[in-house]
């Protein structure tokens, strides 16, 4: 069964939250660049997977080769963010959980698609 762009959507809300959560923990607490930058990259990617969504949601079904390449960017960007975690050494385990739970919630929808 595909998925619906209905479901993607919020399941890319979702995400999008995940990584809101994540970019909120790094405005308090000490983080690398390069965990700030993945984080920003990550949470763009989000929000432009969504009006991607939003704008093909009008028209006809967004298409599984789109969603699976936007989910694959996504997952690319969250292993970044995950990766820049590990290597910054003493990041505060807020941080650390809201960036693990965003690239949980991605990795997640890509099994979802894969099984679909």
């Amino acid at each position: 069964m595909k998925m619906q762009p209905e479901q993607f959507k919020e399941r890319i809300s979702k995400i999008e939250e995940r990584v809101d959560e994540a970019k909120d923990a790094l405005q308090h607490g000490q983080a690398s660049p390069e965990l700030r930058q993945s984080v920003e990259t990550l949470h763009q990617q989000a929000r432009q997977a969504k009006q991607q969504v939003q704008a093909a949601g009008g028209q006809q079904q967004i298409g599984q080769d789109q969603i699976q390449q936007v989910v694959s960017q996504l997952e690319q960007s969250g292993d970044r963010a995950v990766q820049a975690c590990r290597s910054a050494g003493n990041v505060d385990p807020k941080t650390q959980q809201a960036v693990q739970r965003a690239h949980d919630e991605i990795s997640s929808l890509k099994k979802q698609i894969q099984m679909g």
